[in-house]
């Protein structure tokens, strides 16, 4: 059903890389050489998110400021899922929760060990589970997080999936590009349809990826081009909507592939980073919003000393 037609992926030590050409910026159309800037001018995926090494030398001085709204945005989406996983951003590990907040996570890394810090308001908040043979902990921690406007957030996704799509497709997705000079703006009437998921949440894979996915037959009613972007312990994908490839669509998408990267094993053969079934958010919304999930259950068991995070989903009427 679906061709890859663009993917890059990127891990922590990697050499610089570069996407694109630096002669015009594929967003805004400029060429003026100045305002193309240096070459590591833009990250192709946000800083934020752990990238150092993928830039994008199709995007101009201009755009990348006016993007960082949209990536900050994505990057208060998930940040629990970045403290919790040990992300490195552009000043470190985030911190998620304020002074006030129901909880605050805090992220160190001491001579080589992961430490992770919780701070709760009150006691009561965090709720916890022992088994009759004391073997199992079932820790629930609420988290509060920082707001976020989901529209931004959706239009980080759409940007770093419009700075992989190949130049030919360009043309098909006009209002897409517009979309992005304008800061409200979204890129049609249509809900922004988001599939999250997760996996290994304590424990960040180094790694950042995105592979376009093209429709192999154009009578098939599915999205022309999907996008499929996994940060260490997340994952999204978004359909890129056209109007000359997508008239046969509905507009209503639901986003349900289950993906897996396969991770190079220093000694040879692969690990699988297997994410979970994808929730689905609609990301349409310009009123600011706590990030989707208002809690983490943490289930450890004392004999074998392995332990695993669940996300709990904020309901919607919060």
């Amino acid at each position: 059903m679906y061709k890859v037609v663009a993917q890059e992926l990127v891990g922590i030590g990697d050499d610089q890389r570069f996407i694109g050409e630096a002669r015009k910026c594929r967003f805004c159309g400029t060429s003026d050489p100045s305002d193309l800037g240096k070459k590591t001018n833009a990250h192709a995926f946000p800083e934020g998110l752990g990238n150092k090494t993928l830039f994008s030398l199709g995007e101009c001085c201009s755009c990348n400021s006016k993007f960082s709204r949209y990536e900050d945005a994505l990057c208060k989406a998930v940040g629990p899922y970045l403290t919790l996983g040990g992300v490195k951003g552009k000043n470190g590990v985030r911190q998620t929760g304020r002074s006030g907040s129901v909880s605050v996570l805090k992220h160190e890394n001491n001579q080589g060990k992961r430490h992770i810090q919780i701070e709760a308001r009150n006691i009561e908040d965090i709720h916890s589970v022992i088994n009759k043979n004391n073997e199992l902990l079932r820790l629930r921690i609420p988290i509060d997080g920082d707001k976020f406007v989901p529209r931004y957030a959706y239009k980080a996704l759409l940007k770093i999936a419009l700075s992989l799509l190949p130049v030919k497709e360009l043309c098909s997705y006009r209002q897409n590009l517009e979309c992005l000079q304008e800061i409200d703006d979204a890129p049609g009437d249509y809900p922004l349809q988001v599939g999250f998921s997760y996996a290994s949440i304590g424990n960040a894979p180094p790694t950042l990826g995105c592979v376009i996915l093209q429709r192999n037959n154009d009578t098939d009613p599915v999205p022309y081009i999907i996008a499929i972007f996994q940060a260490g312990s997340v994952c999204f994908q978004i359909a890129l909507c056209s109007e000359e490839k997508d008239r046969h669509v509905q507009n209503a998408v639901s986003l349900g592939i289950v993906w897996t990267t396969q991770l190079a094993k220093p000694e040879g053969g692969f690990f699988p980073i297997e994410y979970s079934s994808p929730i689905q958010f609609d990301w349409s919304g310009l009123s600011p919003q706590l990030q989707p999930f208002e809690a983490f259950e943490l289930t450890f068991n004392a004999l074998t000393t392995q332990g695993a995070y669940l996300p709990l989903a904020r309901r919607t009427d919060q």
